[in-house]
């Protein structure tokens, strides 16, 4: 539909002048959001498009169904003016038309007339209570003649007086259209948003009620106005519960409950809050659960000759599993034993293995990762060695600490 077509009824049109006008880009002072992704600009039905619907056989049909509808009202009125007063017997039924039907004309055509004015005066902002109040009551006389004028025939009265509703509503419907696109080619009125359908009002309707504010404003398509949409209210949630610990942990640095509140409202709680996030080591918490989420080692690994030659050398176990290397030779001896007997039967389930030597399985797999890796070849405890790795004789036979030797400072 064009923002103001072509009114048929010049009489009619309450049109502002200033609202028919070419309505070719200008530059306004109005907020630029409606330009935010060019690719976008033609998204919305723009009226001054060559290619946009036009409209005009809709408006047509609208003029006729109005006056078809009308001219059933000022019929039926005319007919109870003319059965109805108690005219003298010689006074012939044309005279009794000719003097009813302007009366008539005028009760429905009042309605028109101040419901066009009080549509005028709605385009330039205006409430227009008073015009729109004179139109509702001169067409409910005009209805109220119909129906009570043919009360003895219901059909009539049924006919004649939804005519005049229905002549009244189309007039509305019309008249408020023409007066929105009035308004939206003039830029008082935003265009028109991308339609969600009803399924997606029911499974989501706050955020298809932001969506519909994002598109309007921003000229979004209906899937950029919703993914939009989800992700603002996801920050916008996230951003509450966060500024609500933050809120406690500050009131739990103060023992007084007054400098507590103080200093909650001293501070700009949602910008510590974008600041915290703005901060957050994203990759940092994402190694850290990452790593606990690692696969176990094989609870049996399969034999091989290379295992049970001992040849083979796994990779090197978890600090946390060398840490529970024991320190004390008898223990460390007694490791040795076990993976000894590990490597003998390479198919052993972990669970039997654990159960015929009174350990626990967790310990079985500590041994079994510990002893593929070759830590356990050596007769001399882990620690040990480790002790005897950083001491070393010097070129004179003297024992010097790794340490102090590669420090040239010391």
């Amino acid at each position: 539909m064009p923002p103001i077509a072509a009114h048929p009824h010049p009489d009619l049109d309450t049109t502002p002048a200033r609202l028919t006008e070419s309505t070719q880009p200008t530059v306004s002072s109005a907020p630029a959001a409606t330009a935010v992704h060019p690719e976008s600009e033609s998204r919305s039905a723009d009226p001054t498009d060559p290619g946009a619907p036009t409209g005009h056989a809709v408006q047509r049909a609208a003029w006729i169904f109005y006056f078809i509808a009308a001219l059933g009202s000022a019929i039926g009125q005319i007919w109870v003016g003319v059965d109805a007063p108690p005219w003298p017997p010689h006074i012939a039924w044309w005279w009794r038309t000719a003097l009813v039907t302007p009366f008539a004309v005028v009760i429905d055509l009042g309605g028109v007339v101040s419901s066009a004015f009080a549509d005028y005066r709605q385009r330039l902002g205006e409430t227009a209570y008073g015009w729109r109040a004179l139109s509702a009551g001169s067409v409910t006389l005009a209805v109220s003649i119909n129906i009570l004028g043919h009360r003895p025939v219901a059909y009539l009265s049924a006919v004649f007086g939804g005519m005049g509703v229905f002549a009244y509503t189309v007039w509305l419907l019309h008249s408020a259209a023409r007066r929105r696109d009035a308004l939206r080619a003039a830029g008082k009125l935003p265009g028109t948003a991308p339609v969600y359908g009803l399924r997606q009002w029911a499974r989501e309707p706050a955020v298809t009620n932001l969506a519909r504010t994002l598109a309007l404003a921003h000229n979004y398509t209906r899937q950029e106005s919703l993914d939009l949409a989800r992700q603002q209210l996801d920050h916008e949630r996230r951003r509450a519960s966060l500024t609500q610990y933050i809120d406690a942990l500050i009131r739990a640095q103060h023992a007084d409950p007054i400098r507590a509140a103080i200093a909650v409202t001293t501070l700009d709680i949602d910008a510590l809050a974008a600041a915290l996030t703005a901060r957050a080591d994203v990759e940092g918490w994402a190694r850290l659960i990452g790593a606990d989420l690692l696969p176990p080692a094989p609870d049996d690994p399969p034999a091989t000759d290379e295992s049970r030659s001992g040849a083979a050398r796994g990779p090197m176990p978890p600090a946390d599993v060398l840490r529970r290397v024991p320190q004390d030779p008898a223990s460390y001896q007694r490791w040795r034993q076990l993976w000894a007997r590990l490597a003998a039967d390479p198919s052993i389930r972990t669970a039997t293995f654990a159960a015929r030597h009174d350990i626990s399985p967790r310990q079985v797999q500590w041994i079994r990762a510990v002893g593929l890796s070759g830590l356990l070849d050596s007769p001399i405890p882990l620690l040990d060695r480790v002790a005897a790795l950083a001491v070393r004789p010097d070129a004179n036979g003297h024992a010097a600490d790794r340490t102090d030797a590669s420090n040239p400072s010391a």
